[in-house]
């Protein structure tokens, strides 16, 4: 399956893009369809894929919150594969998320005061003529 590698000619290559597309290969990665043998060739081509991603997100600056905190993922899955077991490390990286997270502005949803009105319809002027016609015949014929 050539051609994972499209990321590089991308012109949206984004913190936030790159992570969503390296979550993505990672969650092909969880499936037990891919430990086969069969399917040996397509995971070492999505492991690469995973690496290539992981060294082009540290390349592209975060705009936002959100994106560091994607960095921050990335950065922790590749230590948890080079250092199992390193629990202070994992420790550190989740509390250096928690504190991106509790320092970026909240999104308010303040409710508005204001009611939006929608009035009646308005009739066009010969739906009006014809029905005042009608009407009137109605009115003689009576």
């Amino acid at each position: 399956m050539p051609g994972f590698s499209q990321h590089e000619n991308d012109s949206q290559n984004t913190v936030a893009a790159m992570g969503l597309r390296w979550a993505a290969l990672r969650g092909m990665l969880g499936s037990p369809l891919i430990n086969a043998d069969d399917q040996r060739m397509l995971r070492e081509e999505l492991l690469q894929e995973i690496q290539s991603i992981g060294q082009t997100i540290s390349a592209i600056a975060a705009r936002n919150a959100i994106e560091i905190c994607a960095k921050i993922d990335v950065m922790s899955e590749e230590l948890k594969k080079a250092i199992p077991d390193d629990g202070a490390a994992h420790a550190l990286l989740a509390s250096i998320r928690g504190d991106v997270t509790a320092l970026a502005p909240r999104a308010t949803t303040e409710r508005s005061n204001v009611q939006i009105v929608r009035g009646t319809a308005p009739h066009r002027a010969a739906d009006a003529s014809a029905a005042e016609a009608t009407r009137a015949d109605a009115g003689k014929a009576g």
